[in-house]
């Protein structure tokens, strides 16, 4: 089959969207697919990535670290190319990106099928009544569009597919994120989950690292040898540094920054991720990344964290979004039973033949509108 993603954000951009995106083009390529993906950049090219030809055209006025938006005409210009690789189905993803709109409406153009697959459970949060409102805005028109146009709709999770009902009326299929299974490592694991906490995330207000700092804070009393690691990076950096040192952790809290997937995984291999994020997350990987580890997770509620615990992994979740109720999940967590089962079926090979049948039956015309 002949598919095109059309996406805003390709790596070496990182983000959940871009790392679901890459993983599933790949497996795809694997399965035989013939795939293209046309994104956006600050230098256009055409280069060969995994067997996979990715078009990156001129970004325009970039708004944020995520949101840009391509030149006039690419719209048409887009179709003629798509018609040109004889592509049988666009794959658009995350409802208010201009390429989105730009997927659709080319895909359109050129008779092909589009699949969009939504990766958030809610509307954009910001303490910035600017952004919320236009946000909100944006997917009340075009995200509603887009949302409703589509050939099929997918979501990341129950709690995404439940927002797309209520913003379009439209009925979409859970199709959850996954992983790449990591490598299994010769010996156990490096340190003790009750010994070790971790929190991944960018350093934005919502994502919880301040409140990560304070269950830090509070297991260290009766703890002398607790280590925690803070991955990630952003703007409130130096308010995060400052809120360490006034809580007296700065011996214990090590705050690194951005690192890449593999450093991520070795800091969560046998910890405790702690996840206080009260964002409109759509399904986060991370926590599937720290049970594939032989970690541990404690979480404020996000999608996908309640259907992880029903499957038996080792994942509590915080009664309320307070540090207190997130310091009670941890420690709750850690006393859990260390023979827990290993990670499956969470996995990019288990989704990409998943994804595969769906592009096949909408292809050949079987639309899934609800």
């Amino acid at each position: 089959m002949r598919l095109a993603f059309v996406v805003n954000n390709y790596p070496p951009k990182v983000g959940g969207v871009e790392t679901h995106v890459h993983s599933l083009v790949r497996r795809l390529r694997g399965l035989g697919h013939d795939v293209l993906v046309v994104t956006l950049a600050d230098e256009p090219g055409t280069t060969m990535e995994d067997g996979v030809e990715v078009i990156r055209l001129r970004e325009h006025l970039r708004v944020g670290d995520v949101l840009g938006f391509p030149a006039l005409g690419t719209s048409r210009r887009l179709a003629r190319l798509l018609r040109e690789h004889d592509v049988e189905a666009v794959s658009v993803h995350t409802r208010f990106f201009p390429m989105t709109w730009i997927g659709l409406r080319a895909g359109r153009r050129a008779g092909a099928a589009v699949i969009h697959t939504e990766h958030g459970s809610d509307h954009v949060v910001s303490d910035s009544a600017l952004i919320a409102t236009a946000s909100r805005l944006v997917d009340r028109t075009l995200g509603r569009r887009v949302l409703r146009s589509a050939d099929a709709v997918l979501g990341v999770s129950e709690a995404v597919t439940s927002f797309v009902r209520r913003l379009s009326g439209r009925s979409a299929q859970v199709f959850y994120n996954a992983i790449d299974p990591s490598p299994r490592p010769e010996t156990g694991s490096r340190y003790p989950a009750v010994e070790r906490l971790v929190f991944v995330g960018r350093l934005v207000p919502g994502k919880g690292a301040d409140l990560f700092v304070d269950v830090v804070a509070g297991l260290s009393l009766d703890r002398p040898h607790l280590e925690a690691v803070i991955l990630g990076d952003g703007p409130e950096r130096g308010s995060i540094a400052e809120r360490i040192r006034a809580a007296g952790q700065q011996d214990r809290i090590r705050l690194r920054g951005r690192v890449d997937a593999d450093e991520v995984r070795r800091e969560l291999r046998g910890a405790t991720l702690v996840n206080p994020t009260v964002l409109a997350e759509g399904f986060q990987t991370t926590l599937l990344e720290a049970l594939d580890v032989d970690g541990r997770v404690a979480t404020f509620p996000v999608p996908g964290a309640a259907l992880l615990r029903e499957q038996g992994y080792p994942v509590e979740i915080a009664a309320e979004p307070t540090a207190e109720a997130l310091l009670d999940a941890v420690r709750r967590v850690q006393r859990a039973d260390a023979d827990t089962p290993p990670l499956r079926g969470w996995f990019w090979g288990d989704r990409a033949t998943e994804y595969e049948e769906i592009l096949a039956h909408v292809v050949q015309g079987g639309s899934r509108r609800g």
